[in-house]
């Protein structure tokens, strides 16, 4: 059976099966949700992808499974932060801001760091944007197994792909770029999202030279974005943005990640202190 993928049509089966006294199993991750009962399973249909996206998250996983860092990466844990903005940073409007992205930055990042041959990126890059993200992603794929027996939940566990890591480590090598031009901009950076960071439309040539020999000693290739109308506010710890990015209305909300920052320095001064003690 194939049901479309929304909530109320998970919760009225879940609540048909507890009714019934069923034993069965729940999977669900990011793009599907499955019931396995004894008598079959129960599909929800979420985001269908053209077959080329699982075609490419294939040769992904398969390349960075032969390759010699691989393996050596999904045994270290690594950090998920994709943001940051300046501290202190106050609401305002401008005209015009600059923005560079990094250009396909997950999938350079697979290769940059020699994890996926030339072939798989080549291929990686003929897919669209919006498909590049998840077969890359499919890394990282997890799965939520709610097991109910006789009508109860008894088991929650969480499944995760053996390469997760390896996906995290990309968020987290972006994330140190990203770091070092934010770094090179000083006073002139405002935030950056993923592998997109924003800076004052009156920034110097010459740090905006050094901010592109960053990105290219490190193998990226990027491009600038036109981002006209921007204006940042904030309410308590959120900051929202709105921006016209190439045309198109744009809106980001984030919490200020000082404070995130703040508390880890907190925490860490406490650790330390145990330790000495």
């Amino acid at each position: 059976m194939k049901l479309t993928r929304k909530p109320q049509n998970v919760d009225e089966i879940v609540n048909f099966f507890n009714k019934l006294g069923d034993s069965y199993r729940i999977h669900h991750g990011t793009y599907s949700t499955v019931i396995e009962t004894e008598n079959g399973k129960v599909k929800f249909a979420g985001t269908k992808f053209n077959n080329r996206v699982f075609i490419a998250a294939k040769m992904v996983t398969k390349d960075v499974l032969a390759s010699e860092r691989g393996p050596l990466i999904m045994q270290t844990t690594w950090p998920r932060s994709n943001f940051q903005n300046k501290e202190n940073l106050q609401p305002f409007r401008a005209k015009k801001i600059l923005n560079i992205d990094i250009s396909g930055a997950y999938a350079s990042c697979l290769k940059v760091n020699e994890l996926i041959t030339d072939k798989t990126f080549s291929y990686l890059q003929k897919l669209k944007k919006d498909e590049r993200l998840p077969a890359v992603g499919m890394l990282a794929r997890t799965f939520t197994v709610f097991t109910y027996e006789c009508g109860e939940l008894t088991d929650v566990e969480v499944q995760r792909s053996a390469t997760a890591q390896v996906f995290f480590y990309l968020i987290a090598e972006i994330n140190n770029v990203m770091q070092a031009v934010e770094y090179e901009l000083g006073k002139y950076f405002y935030f950056y999202w993923v592998d997109g960071i924003f800076f004052s439309y009156d920034t110097p040539g010459h740090i905006v030279k050094a901010v592109e020999a960053i990105l290219a000693d490190r193998g990226y290739k990027f491009k600038y974005e036109s981002v006209e109308n921007f204006s940042l506010k904030r309410s308590r710890d959120i900051y929202t943005i709105n921006m016209i990015k190439n045309g198109e209305n744009k809106t980001y909300k984030f919490t200020d990640s000082q404070i995130g920052r703040d508390i880890t320095h907190i925490l860490t001064e406490r650790a330390n202190q145990y330790k000495v003690n």
